[in-house]
């Protein structure tokens, strides 16, 4: 923040202390522009100008700092010596998961990779949300694929794993919606149910062990949607903007971990946040039901329910 107001032109009349506490604000309250800028007893336009440009200028550095830069400093060595690895999967380096479709609340989604000690390494760029795990894992795979790859001093340090590339790399645990990348990379996944089938116990056992471990992404979300209004109400600011509002708002969540480690009641959050979705959605079929019947258009619920895009409310979280 030393270089704001440097140069030639017209310079703010606001200190770069208060432009980020006003950012911080604005990220934490969400609502529109006219309402935060309310807050601050600010012109909307003029403030929305404002704080875009001063988000635009953090963004590089925050993502640089407290997001890129974690993979070279928590790195297996490290958090092996400090006992901060999966506990049932050792061997797992980071956990990966999309931040977010729910039931038919279609919205932008952003494929996030944490480690153990609960910080993010790695923030794509959002997609839509009709975009399936495995495609945005797919265009994210040289990420992947650099950072699972053993280093030279890793090759002799312990790997359980009994698969075939466990000396050369490390693994990503992630969910069902990822079935297909263990052909790309080493990856932990839960068994699917076969059609018109049930799982055996042990894989059930086996599921269960993962979910515990999948759980640091969980809970990190959790901890983003607790801190920050903009990542957990209705997107209502400029969408091509999205990327470095939620990148930020990601950087300044491990900033958070840091100093106030993940727990299980982050996980209470994403919970709660993923339940009134649910019922977002439900709410939107059932008006969409009574719509169409007072139309005459719809006698059935399947009707209702199919998977088209058109037939569902497009939110953006």
């Amino acid at each position: 923040m030393r270089h704001w107001n440097v140069g030639s032109g017209c310079k703010c009349t606001v200190s770069p202390r208060v432009l980020l506490f006003m950012l911080l604000t604005s990220m934490k309250h969400c609502g529109s522009w006219d309402i935060v800028a309310a807050v601050f007893q600010e012109k909307a336009p003029s403030f929305e100008k404002r704080i875009v440009k001063f988000l635009n200028t953090l963004h590089p550095h925050f993502m640089r700092k407290y997001v890129n830069d974690v993979s070279e400093t928590s790195t297996t060595q490290k958090l092996v010596a400090t006992g901060q690895q999966f506990a049932n999967h050792p061997y797992v380096l980071y956990a990966t998961d999309y931040f977010s479709k729910k039931h038919g609340l279609y919205g932008h989604k952003v494929e996030v990779s944490v480690l153990p000690n609960g910080l993010a390494i790695n923030c794509t760029r959002h997609y839509k949300g009709s975009v399936s795990d495995k495609t945005i894992f797919g265009e994210n795979l040289d990420f992947h694929v650099t950072n699972l790859t053993k280093k030279s001093s890793e090759l002799t340090m312990a790997d359980d794993g009994d698969d075939e590339r466990c000396a050369v790399e490390w693994a990503v645990i992630a969910d069902k919606g990822y079935q297909g990348i263990q052909h790309a990379v080493r990856a932990v996944l839960p068994f699917k149910k076969p059609v018109s089938g049930v799982l055996t116990f042990e894989q059930e056992r086996t599921n269960d062990r993962i979910a515990t471990d999948r759980v640091i992404v969980e809970n990190w979300f959790g901890r983003l949607k607790t801190l920050w209004g903009v990542c957990a109400d209705s997107y209502r600011w400029n969408r091509q903007g999205y990327d470095v509002v939620f990148q930020t708002c990601a950087a300044l969540t491990n900033v958070h971990v840091r100093f106030n480690p993940l727990r299980a009641s982050d996980g209470d959050a994403n919970a709660m946040y993923l339940n009134r979705l649910y019922g977002m959605a439900r709410l939107s079929l059932t008006l969409a039901a009574e719509a169409a019947f007072q139309d005459g258009g719809v006698d059935s619920d399947s009707d209702i329910e199919s998977d088209d895009d058109t037939g569902v409310s497009r939110m953006f979280f």
